[in-house]
């Protein structure tokens, strides 16, 4: 009975069925069209406080005229968006030096039709685009603006917000995501000394955000920074009382606590003002130096393994040195070298790392007489190069120097005397930023070039410590 009722329902639908298959359709559609949009750019540039407007031409198509205008502008790090209706965008920009994603929604309310049109606001204040310059000013720190004009606006941190920084400034510490927007919005200026030896400002304004004690979930009672290394996601890891401290990443990168201290890595350790670090999809490893013990010490964001490695080759002893760090800087992952004095002679280590895919091995390349020790001096400043060369300072000359050849050359930048504070690889490796009292210089460094003076600017209040030049 089932399968008989089968057939009868088949041949019932049957003809639907074919008919369904047959039928070509014969349809008029009639092709809607879009908007014609004029005067609409696909990007802006803005300075905060300026008026933002933006009138585009709209024309319907079919002669309609009945329409409405929505503008949204993204706002991603507060999870929310600004919105605005009419046929123009009237609005006083004030969302701060940033790149935001914004939306024109033309409604043809004739038809029920909506159409999208995306576009860019890129955000600016007048501290967007310049160099920011740390100097020490008989011991007090001041912060000063150049704009790209060359025009120096001296000691700003101070007159903005009514306050002076630290004593013994040390560093400029930009902050930014480059995995979340990849724009600036702060900049730790950190000093040795002083009731608030570190203060995050805002980079768009220069505004404190906050001091460093209100970095912590749990402030500790003094802190004395002596070293600050910026990070690719936006946090720091410094070095504070001698201890390692490492930012937090387990809130959103604009929350609240993203980027605070907690406790330092537990550990028995001195630790020297420098910090070699490497992150891949590996793993991540910190190498620090004991000034105590003067041995290489291995860490991660929790935990510390101290001389917990193997040792492979003996050119020298890493996990008792008897040497004091003068410098350490990595090259590549087999290209890592540190500088040490022993009993006024100068030493030039050359080593590799092996601390990543769970391995722990320090294998010793090199040591040999450092060929430039008689130029340095207790103020010397060092600078490596992503080309394999290192620069570094003889009172007011600076020199270029090739560990593969031991090529040791003197630049021809002259400065007249003037003792050189400081001196910066920029990102391109092809000009040197170079600082001495009341004057910052850029160098051309670049193949064929031997550090001629490309650019100078004056007026800055004492010796220039450091800088960050925003493009």
């Amino acid at each position: 009975m089932k399968r008989s009722f089968l057939y009868i329902l088949t041949a019932l639908l049957l003809p639907f069925i074919s008919s369904c298959f047959k039928d070509k359709g014969n349809y008029d559609y009639t092709t809607l069209g879009t908007p014609v949009i004029t005067n609409l750019d696909t990007a802006y540039t803005v300075f905060t406080g300026d008026s933002l407007i933006i009138t585009p031409k709209i024309v319907l198509p079919e002669g309609r005229t009945d329409l409405t205008c929505n503008w949204k502008i993204d706002i991603p790090q507060e999870a929310r968006s600004e919105d605005f209706e009419g046929l123009s965008l009237r609005m006083l920009y004030g969302l701060g030096s940033k790149r935001y994603n914004a939306t024109l929604i033309v409604s043809d309310n004739g038809i029920g039709m909506k159409y999208y049109y995306k576009f860019v606001i890129n955000g600016k204040t007048e501290f967007t685009t310049g160099t920011v310059v740390l100097s020490d000013d008989d011991g007090q720190a001041k912060l000063s603006f150049i704009k790209p004009d060359g025009t120096v606006q001296p000691d700003l941190y101070a007159a903005i917000n009514g306050e002076d920084l630290g004593k013994k400034p040390l560093q400029i510490v930009p902050l930014r995501n480059q995995y979340y927007m990849n724009v600036n919005f702060a900049y730790w200026i950190v000093c040795a000394e002083g009731t608030n030896p570190a203060v995050q400002v805002n980079s768009d304004d220069l505004k404190k955000m906050k001091y460093l004690k209100e970095n912590f979930y749990d402030p500790p009672g003094d802190i004395h920074p002596s070293y600050f290394q910026r990070l690719y996601d936006g946090t720091t890891t410094a070095i504070l009382n001698d201890k390692m401290y490492v930012g937090t990443i387990e809130t959103a990168p604009f929350g609240t606590y993203y980027g605070y201290f907690s406790n330092p890595i537990g550990g028995n350790y001195t630790l020297a003002p420098d910090l070699i670090y490497a992150s891949t999809d590996r793993g991540l490893y910190y190498l620090g130096f004991d000034k105590v013990k003067k041995s290489f010490l291995r860490f991660d964001r929790t935990t510390y393994f101290g001389t917990d490695y193997t040792q492979q080759d003996s050119l020298f002893n890493p996990k008792d040195l008897k040497m004091d760090l003068i410098e350490m800087e990595k090259l590549t992952e087999n290209d890592v070298y540190a500088f040490c004095d022993s009993v006024g002679k100068v030493f030039e280590l050359r080593f590799a790392l092996e601390f990543l895919d769970g391995k722990s091995r320090f294998i010793t390349t090199s040591k040999r007489r450092f060929k430039g020790d008689s130029l340095l001096t207790a103020d010397t400043k060092w600078q490596s190069s992503t080309l394999g060369v290192f620069y570094f300072t003889s009172n007011d000359k600076i020199y270029r120097y090739n560990p593969l050849n031991q090529e040791l050359r003197l630049l021809d930048a002259n400065f007249s005397g003037k003792a050189v504070t400081m001196i910066k690889v920029m990102d391109d490796v092809n000009k040197l930023v170079v600082g001495t009292q009341g004057s910052l210089y850029v160098l051309d460094v670049s193949t064929g070039k031997n550090g001629n003076i490309v650019s100078q600017s004056h007026n800055i209040p004492g010796k220039i410590v450091d800088v960050f030049i925003r493009q």
